[in-house]
């Protein structure tokens, strides 16, 4: 009888000795972005538990918490340095570990972490060119914490929604890049800075802005040239004014109101000459005529035509 009493009660034991136990520590390095939580295994029923680590969140109940795995361990103090909090947040935090049928939870404590002292300032952008911009801005780091990036993110809507980010070659402050935009369109841009492995990322204000249209193609229609009875050559010059050519020739008529035209093309799209001519054939003879030269472009997506003024002439009669 005395043997089997022992036997239970050396059975009790052992399942208590299975129990784990941890305790929520005190935390320590605390930072505006970082912190170390601690945690102890108090009880690890005599082998290793499978796993330790840390509920953390900023709601004191942890219904929605991050967890800090620390992996499995025996019996002692355990930590886990956490990252990528938000700047002057009180967070909630208890310690935990799981055995292979139970899980123990510490106290729930919590912490503050301190006030990021960085601010971010963007300027407003210069329109260098309809379709290039320099985007500017600058920080002041109080802290001295280390930044990863700088740069801008600019988009076409407000909310910044389908935006784009550009990043600066160094960290320096202040700050700019230039990108190549839309013409004639108006854009959102702000400052940003990223710090501590892109975990943390701050802005300066949002900025509106417009890029400039194109000015439109300048045309000159030149005085004809080689008039016969029945041909001339019709000449012209032109500046892009960095539209996208996509045809250039002339337009003529006997009537003034060009009610009635022929036209011919000089061969193409392309503002690198800015110079054309051709020769136009089956001329009536002892005729006027009135002719103008035609540049074809896009502009803003859209297809439009400029031309030059109006030049006239008279074939000669047929010999």
């Amino acid at each position: 009888m005395v043997a089997v009493m022992a036997m239970l009660i050396l059975s009790g034991c052992d399942s208590f000795m299975k129990v784990v136990s941890v305790s929520t520590l005190q935390c320590s390095n605390l930072g505006a972005t970082t912190v170390v939580l601690k945690g102890q295994l108090v009880s690890d029923a005599g082998s290793e538990v499978a796993e330790r680590g840390f509920f953390y969140g900023t709601s004191k109940n942890l219904r929605d918490h991050m967890t800090a795995e620390c992996g499995p361990g025996r019996k002692g103090n355990f930590e886990a340095r956490i990252t990528g909090l938000l700047p002057n947040t009180k967070y909630y935090y208890q310690a935990y570990a799981k055995g292979d049928d139970d899980l123990d939870v510490g106290d729930i404590m919590e912490f503050t972490t301190y006030d990021l002292k960085i601010t971010v300032h963007t300027d407003q952008p210069t329109v260098v060119s309809p379709e290039n911009v320099t985007f500017s801005g600058s920080y002041v780091n109080e802290e001295s914490f280390g930044l990863e990036k700088v740069g801008f993110e600019y988009s076409r809507f407000g909310d910044y929604s389908n935006s784009s980010i550009v990043y600066c070659t160094n960290t320096n402050t202040p700050f700019s890049a230039v990108v190549s935009l839309a013409p004639g369109t108006t854009y959102y841009c702000r400052a940003l800075i990223q710090a501590q492995d892109s975990t943390i990322l701050l802005y300066g204000e949002s900025v509106a802005f417009a890029t400039t249209e194109y000015e439109d193609p300048e045309v000159i229609t030149l005085d004809a040239t080689d008039v016969t009875s029945t041909s001339a050559r019709f000449r012209a010059e032109f500046n892009a004014n960095g539209n996208n050519i996509n045809n250039k020739g002339f337009y003529w008529s006997t009537t003034s109101d060009f009610a009635t035209i022929s036209q011919e093309w000089s061969g193409g799209a392309g503002s690198a000459v800015n110079s054309y001519e051709i020769l136009a054939n089956n001329l009536t003879p002892s005729t006027r005529y009135y002719y103008k030269a035609v540049v074809q472009y896009t502009k803003a997506g859209v297809d439009q035509t400029a031309f030059g003024e109006v030049k006239t002439f008279t074939t000669p009669a047929a010999k």
